[in-house]
């Protein structure tokens, strides 16, 4: 290596030493940059409601400023001239590398260059680059690592908010679970019936639609309001049009006249019937036989417990006085029409001389028995209520029962398919669908069909008649679809007044009570004349919104409780068992 290799060598290094310690200079002051940057962003979060990504600007800011610094610092390469003369002012070498470097490549100078430049080279030699420049921290850092300090204790500084934006933070977590509320019922509804009417079904997907927008989208409370306005709106219109129809306003009076939850539950209850009637077999004898069962029993299962826990065992005698008692139990139930297959086990057990077996099988013969008692129990409820419904086709038209008026048009249609009727049978059918003509008028073309059916009759056309009956049927299906699809706007209608109501008053969904409600979800009190209570969902005045004036008093009204109707005000569909 020569001798101005080795010059070049050590300013080389001293070079780089000295171009990294500008480049952590620069990131050490990029950090302070970054602090102050991050407690701008911080204060003015505080201050002002920014978006939460202000927070996390905060944090990340000192990164990418340390990052800039750090290549801004480093970025220029210094000269091999700047470093010698740099060197030569921090090691006082009185310009001797700088000069050497300059003459190193005249070969004019002869004797007095190769002493210049062995001079440098023994002066370049003893050169430590972390002594010409050490690292150490710069007042720059001090000062970022307190700005950084004031950023962290101002993130346990509660922002502060105005009164209006913090209302509209509420109002707008209030319309969105507002409207997943009301989109989830929605399709709920949707989901257990479909309406039969496409109108319905548009008015229906219309309002999980709103439900969806509430949630997604940004809604002040105005607007939310005037969408649940117009959607409400809507649902009502559709309402009063279907009101205009007759028959489903005969229908409806006919329904709010009678007993309409329990023609609602004729189906579901007769097909509880036969489940249960399936289960428990064919029972007969006295209703209460369960229960003097379930006491022999008792009696059989304390008998068995007894010999169990004798440590000797049981005399042969008390054996077969057990093993007589459990046949003669098991053939008693057998003439009832009851099953119980542990008593069964019970007898084999006991055949077996397995005492602890018996004793289980008792045991769980009783609790079978029970069960069989409370099934019993219910299918005689049942039974009670059903015997309530009309007994014959008219009765159940003119009691407003559609549900059960329309199976009983079944089986009707499939007795005049059956060859095998008797005159007296022919003839009963004929009264009975002569006599439902006229309840009938109030069901549209239902009685169109039953009188069409009822001349079939006479004149011996009992299929013709059969198709009549099944044609009133189906007619009386789709009116009650209709009925159903009205119950289901007016269920929608609800919602919509609740949702409503949640948005007016900045309320969650289960703290707003139904529309009329007052807290705890009972009626509001209030003064002044009950409403009418017979318009239902075919009203085609003006709709109202709903007001809770509890607490109100008016001199010229006397006041009234929950219970104080007056004489004559109940609803006939009050009943004492509800």
């Amino acid at each position: 290596m020569s001798e101005l290799q080795i010059i070049q060598t050590a300013l080389q290094r001293a070079g780089r030493r000295r171009r990294l310690s500008r480049a952590l200079r620069g990131m050490w002051q990029g950090l302070l940059i970054g602090a102050f940057i991050s407690l701008a962003l911080v204060a003015a979060y505080h201050l002002h409601p920014f978006p939460q990504y202000f927070t996390l600007l905060a944090v990340v800011a000192p990164l990418p400023c340390m990052l800039a610094g750090f290549i801004l610092g480093g970025w220029r390469k210094p000269k091999q001239e700047e470093i010698a003369r740099w060197v030569d002012g921090k090691e006082h070498l009185q310009e001797r590398l700088s000069t050497a470097l300059e003459v190193a490549n005249e070969e004019k100078a002869g004797r007095w260059r190769d002493l210049v430049v062995a001079d440098a080279v023994a002066h370049s030699q003893n050169l430590d680059a972390r002594k010409l420049m050490p690292f150490s921290l710069p007042n720059a850092t001090k000062w970022a690592v307190v700005v950084l300090a004031l950023v962290a204790g101002l993130g346990f500084v509660p922002e502060y908010r105005s009164k209006n934006y913090l209302q509209k933070k509420k109002d707008d977590q209030v319309i969105k679970e507002v409207g997943k509320q009301l989109a989830e019922l929605t399709r709920r509804n949707l989901e257990k019936r479909t309406p039969a009417l496409e109108p319905t079904q548009k008015a229906l997907e219309s309002v999980g639609d709103l439900g969806d927008q509430l949630t997604k989208k940004a809604f002040t409370r105005s607007e939310a309001l005037k969408d649940l306005a117009n959607v409400s709106d809507k649902l009502k219109d559709q309402l009063k049009e279907m009101g205009k129809d007759p028959t489903l306003r005969k229908l409806e009076q006919a329904a709010r006249a009678s007993n309409s939850s329990d023609s609602q539950t004729a189906a579901g209850m007769q097909k509880q019937m036969e489940s249960l009637q399936k289960q428990l077999g064919s029972p007969a004898g006295n209703p209460e036989a369960p229960d003097k069962i379930k006491k022999e029993l008792e009696k059989l299962q304390e008998a068995a417990k007894g010999m169990a826990d004798k440590n000797s065992g049981a005399s042969e005698a008390e054996k077969q006085k057990l093993s007589e008692s459990l046949s003669a139990l098991s053939k008693q139930m057998q003439e009832m029409g009851m099953q119980l297959p542990q008593l069964d086990d019970a007898i084999n057990a006991m055949a077996a001389n397995q005492t602890d077996l018996v004793l289980k099988d008792l045991q769980a013969a009783t609790t079978d028995l029970e069960k069989m008692r409370d099934m019993a129990k219910s299918l005689q409820q049942m039974q009670q209520q059903m015997e309530k419904m009309g007994k014959d086709l008219a009765e159940q038209l003119k009691n407003g029962q559609p549900e059960v008026a329309a199976q009983t048009l079944q089986k009707m249609a499939q007795q005049l398919k059956s060859s095998n009727l008797s005159k007296e049978q022919l003839e009963k059918l004929m009264k009975d669908v002569a006599s439902a003509v006229k309840p009938a008028d109030n069901y549209g073309k239902v009685a169109e069909k039953l009188k069409s059916a009822a001349d079939q009759m006479q004149k011996g056309q009992n299929g013709q008649a059969s198709q009549s009956l099944a044609d009133a049927s189906k007619e009386l299906e789709k009116l009650m679809q209709q009925m159903g699809d009205a119950q289901q706007l007016m269920a929608e209608l609800e919602n919509l007044n609740k949702a409503s109501q949640c948005v007016g008053t900045c309320k969650s969904w289960g703290m707003c009570n139904k529309p009329g409600m007052g807290q705890g979800g009972k009626p509001g009190g209030g003064v002044g004349t009950w409403a009418d209570e017979n318009s239902g969902w075919m009203y085609d005045g003006q709709w109202s919104d709903h007001w809770d004036n509890s607490g109100q008093v008016r001199k010229d009204v006397d006041a009234k409780g929950q219970s104080d109707r007056g004489p004559g005000e109940l609803s006939d569909r009050s009943s004492p068992r509800k």
